[in-house]
C-alpha cells in the first residue's frame, strides 16, 4: 500500500499537510473527506526513509502524554484528544505532527501506526508500547507509563547535567590556564633564559620545549582534540569493535565506572519492566531494549538473553555470564522468574536504582572536584618550579 503526502483544508479553510497510507488517491480523498478535510494535492512517497524526523524536546512529549492521559480519563475519544493536544502545544513541529496523527487516527489508522511515521519523535519502544496498549485495551495506563518513563529519563539527565556543571567549569578554567601558561608565559621566560645564557635544569628544558611546541602548533593541538572528541562520539557509527572497546572502558574507568554501570542497568530494567507491564512479549521486549542503554556491552548481554529465551532458557541464565549485570540485579531477576512476576520485580529493581543513582552522581562529582583541583595545583606547581629553579641557580651563582 503506497504512502501519500497530502495537502488538504478543513471546513474553516485551515490547511493541513501530512501523510497517509491508501490504496489509491480516490480512497485517500474519501478517507480525508470522512474526517472533514478536502484534498488539494497528493503525491506518492517514493522514499520512505525520507519521512520527517523532527526533533521534539523531551519535556514537550511528557506534557503531551500527561495531557492526553487526562483527556482519555475524561472520556474524550483518542483522535479528538490528540487534536486537542495539537491545539494546546506551542511547539510548531509537534503541533504539525499531532495534527497529522489525529487525521490518520480519525481515518481509521491505529495510534501506534500513526506514531510510527515519526521515528525521530516516537521511538520504536514507544510505538510498540502503544500498540500493546491498544491490543490490551489499556491505552490510558500505557500513556501514563510512557509519561512516567520519559519523566524518569528527564530527571536522570537533569541530575547528571546539574552535577557536572561545576566540574566542567573547573576543567575549562584549568585547560585555559594551562594553555595560557604554555603559549604565553613559558615562552617569555624562555627568551629571558636564552638571553642570560644560563644552564637550565631538565624540568625547565622540558617545560620550555612543551611551551614552544604549543606556541607553534596550537592549531594542530586544537584540531587533534576536536577530532578525538568527534571520533569518540561517533565511534558507534564508525566501527562496532572500537565502539565496544570504548563502551567497555566506560564501565571500568575509575570514579565514573560504577555510575555508568548503574545507569545502563537502570535503563535496562526500567525499559524491560515498562514493556512487560504493557503486555509486550518478552522476546520482543528484549529486542526493543537493545540500543536503549547506549552501551554495546549491555546490548550484547541483552542479545544473549533474547537468544536464551528463544531457546526456552531463562533470562537470568544468559545474563549470569556478563559482568555488567550486578549480582543483586541478577538475584532479583531470578526471584522474578521463579515467582512469575518478572515485571513487578524489575520495577522494584528500577525503583532501587532511582534512589541510588542520584546519590552516586553526588559521590562521583564530590570526588572529582578535589581531583581536578589537585591536578591544577600540580601542573601550576611544576610550571612554577621550572621557572624559578633557573632563577634560584642564577641568584646563587651571583651570591657566590
Amino acid at each position: 500500500m503506497p504512502e501519500y503526502a497530502y495537502h488538504a483544508v478543513d471546513r474553516q479553510g485551515r490547511a493541513s499537510d501530512g501523510t497517509m497510507f491508501a490504496d489509491d488517491e480516490k480512497i485517500l480523498e474519501r478517507r480525508l473527506r470522512e474526517v472533514g478535510y478536502w484534498l488539494i494535492d497528493a503525491r506518492v512517497r517514493q522514499n520512505k526513509r525520507a519521512r520527517v524526523r523532527k526533533k521534539v524536546p523531551r519535556r514537550e512529549l511528557i506534557d503531551f502524554f500527561n495531557g492526553i492521559t487526562s483527556l482519555l480519563i475524561a472520556g474524550i475519544p483518542v483522535a479528538e484528544a490528540i487534536s486537542a493536544m495539537a491545539e494546546e502545544t506551542e511547539h510548531t513541529g509537534l503541533k504539525h505532527i499531532l495534527e497529522d496523527v489525529s487525521v490518520n487516527v480519525q481515518s481509521g489508522n491505529e495510534v501506534s501506526e500513526s506514531f510510527r511515521k515519526y521515528p525521530g519523535v516516537f521511538t520504536s519502544q514507544v510505538c510498540n508500547l502503544v500498540r500493546a496498549g491498544e491490543q490490551g485495551g489499556n491505552l490510558i495506563e500505557t500513556f501514563t507509563d510512557i509519561s512516567n518513563h520519559l519523566a524518569w529519563v528527564d530527571r536522570v539527565m537533569a541530575d547528571v547535567k546539574q552535577a557536572s556543571i561545576y566540574p566542567l567549569m573547573i576543567i575549562a578554567a584549568v585547560a585555559g590556564l594551562i594553555a595560557l601558561m604554555f603559549i604565553v608565559v613559558v615562552p617569555k621566560f624562555a627568551e629571558i633564559f636564552a638571553e642570560l645564557d644560563t644552564p637550565l635544569p631538565a624540568l625547565t628544558r622540558t617545560v620550555i620545549g612543551i611551551g614552544e611546541f604549543a606556541q607553534q602548533y596550537w592549531w594542530a593541538i586544537g584540531v587533534g582534540v576536536v577530532a578525538f572528541i568527534v571520533f569518540v562520539m561517533n565511534a558507534r557509527h564508525i566501527d562496532s569493535g572500537v565502539a565496544l572497546t570504548i563502551d567497555r572502558i566506560k564501565l571500568n574507568v575509575p570514579v565514573f565506572g560504577r555510575l555508568q554501570r548503574l545507569l545502563v542497568q537502570s535503563q535496562f530494567v526500567h525499559n524491560l519492566a515498562l514493556m512487560l507491564r504493557a503486555g509486550v512479549p518478552i522476546v520482543e521486549a528484549l529486542t526493543l531494549s537493545q540500543g536503549l542503554t547506549n552501551n554495546l556491552v549491555m546490548d550484547n548481554a541483552i542479545a544473549d538473553a533474547e537468544a536464551a529465551v528463544q531457546r526456552g532458557d531463562r533470562v537470568s541464565s544468559a545474563l549470569r555470564e556478563h559482568s555488567v549485570i550486578s549480582s543483586l540485579t541478577l538475584r532479583m531477576i531470578v526471584v522474578g522468574e521463579d515467582s512469575g512476576r518478572l515485571d513487578t520485580t524489575l520495577q522494584q529493581i528500577s525503583d532501587r536504582y532511582d534512589e541510588e543513582i542520584p546519590r552516586q552522581i553526588k559521590r562521583v562529582f564530590a570526588v572529582l572536584e578535589p581531583m581536578i583541583t589537585m591536578m591544577l595545583v600540580a601542573i601550576v606547581g611544576l610550571i612554577a618550579a621550572s621557572i624559578f629553579l633557573p632563577m634560584f641557580s642564577l641568584v646563587s651563582g651571583l651570591s657566590g
